[in-house]
């Protein structure tokens, strides 16, 4: 699915950075660990539900058959930890909280329900009971493909089992001939269930990082790995609802690297695209709050948003910026402005109201931006809610702000 998809070009992708390594059944790094688990046990919740509510009637059986007189004392304190262990995994599966929950509990009780209740399937058959022993691979193949494990605590389950089995058989003394059958049965399916879950699990780890990189892939530009255009409208809707909500400021950025037809004239289209990603990167250096978000616009320029950020802190961030981007150092001769790759940027700081929207602190960057590439390029300008009042078009409408308030007062 990923295949010919260049991973160098995705810098910040933890998701690409995992399919570059080789794919095996062991713990990614966190947060992507816990996010895969989750995944795992969403997509398996259904599974593991009818699993543990099977398992559950299955001992309920077993346990009726002792109370209507079996010979076998089933409820001893054996059966009452097999029992307990799966009124514990039943309630795990249909709780509200199953995906946080389920898995560090399962851990637990899979392992010692399994061990313990091998040990009475051992005892049944070495009192006569033959039939029980049908049930003992259960041990082995429910926690590798039913019960919502991830391969390593399965493996551990199956260990368990396997070797409570074997002890368990010589210490009931069972025959030779049932105990080295039995064993190799054991043996022969744990072998292929560990084998079979190993691959299953690669292949689900793929998919999973597969998946979240294409969900990051709709988000991002390939070519600089900034949110992209539908990310940054989306965001900023967001974003200016939330700083309205809490009453704080928004800063809006437009930024365009100065001359750039003309760089890419001079130098060919793969130098510019090599220069889009590194003005990037230096951009996204100097954004890096939990909100902040750097998003290529259109063409060569970049839209920029910051959370909660007043004039002063907005002009430091792109006055950061322009310096981090002209010390690349960019060779640029066709510049009107400087001889090395520059930017201009445009920034709004506005605090959202009732009667503003976002599309109005996108016009007052614009106008930013034009003040900044009429003064010379290479610098910053900066308006705010002083500034706002001189807009005659677009959404800052002073006109129709002050009919309403207007209004308001007459009433």
């Amino acid at each position: 699915m990923t295949e010919g998809l260049s991973f160098e070009t995705l810098p910040d992708s933890q998701y690409a950075a995992q399919l570059q390594q080789e794919t095996r059944a062991v713990p990614f790094p966190e947060p992507i660990e816990s996010h895969y688990v989750r995944s795992v046990l969403r997509n398996n919740r259904v599974v593991v539900r009818g699993t543990c509510t099977l398992a559950m009637l299955l001992v309920t059986l077993r346990a009726m058959q002792t109370l209507l007189g079996h010979r076998l004392p089933f409820l001893s304190v054996p059966g009452a930890v097999v029992l307990a262990s799966s009124v514990g995994l039943l309630w795990l599966a249909w709780s509200p909280s199953y995906e946080r929950r389920y898995l560090p509990m399962a851990q637990v009780l899979v392992p010692l329900r399994n061990v313990v209740g091998t040990v009475l399937v051992i005892r049944a058959s070495a009192a006569g009971a033959t039939d029980a022993l049908m049930v003992a691979p259960l041990a082995l193949i429910g926690p590798f493909f039913f019960l919502g494990l991830t391969f390593r605590s399965a493996l551990l389950a199956g260990v368990l089992a396997l070797t409570s089995e074997l002890v368990a058989t010589w210490w009931y003394h069972l025959s030779a001939n049932t105990a080295l059958s039995t064993a190799l049965f054991m043996v022969t399916t744990f072998v292929a269930c560990a084998l079979g879950a190993l691959a299953l699990e690669r292949q689900t780890r793929r998919a999973f990082l597969e998946s979240q990189l294409i969900g990051e892939l709709a988000q991002h530009d390939v070519l600089t790995w900034t949110k992209n255009r539908r990310m940054f409208d989306e965001s900023l809707a967001r974003l200016w609802r939330q700083a309205s909500s809490d009453a704080r400021p928004i800063a809006i950025m437009l930024i365009d690297i100065d001359d750039f037809k003309a760089f890419n004239d001079r130098y060919g289209h793969q130098a510019g695209d090599r220069a889009l990603r590194q003005a990037a990167l230096a951009m996204q250096c100097c954004a890096r709050r939990p909100l902040d978000l750097v998003a290529r616009y259109g063409g060569e320029e970049f839209g920029v948003i910051l959370f909660d950020t007043d004039r002063a802190g907005a002009r430091e961030t792109a006055e950061t910026m322009r310096q981090a981007v002209q010390a690349l150092s960019i060779e640029h001769d066709a510049s009107r402005c400087c001889d090395v790759l520059t930017i201009s940027v445009g920034v709004a700081v506005v605090e959202p109201t009732a009667w503003r929207n976002p599309y109005g602190a996108l016009q007052l960057a614009d106008e930013a931006l034009y003040r900044a590439k009429s003064s010379g390029r290479n610098r910053v300008e900066v308006m705010d809610d002083v500034e706002h009042r001189l807009l005659v078009t677009g959404e800052f409408s002073t006109d129709i702000i002050a009919q309403l308030k207007s209004g308001a007062s007459g009433a």
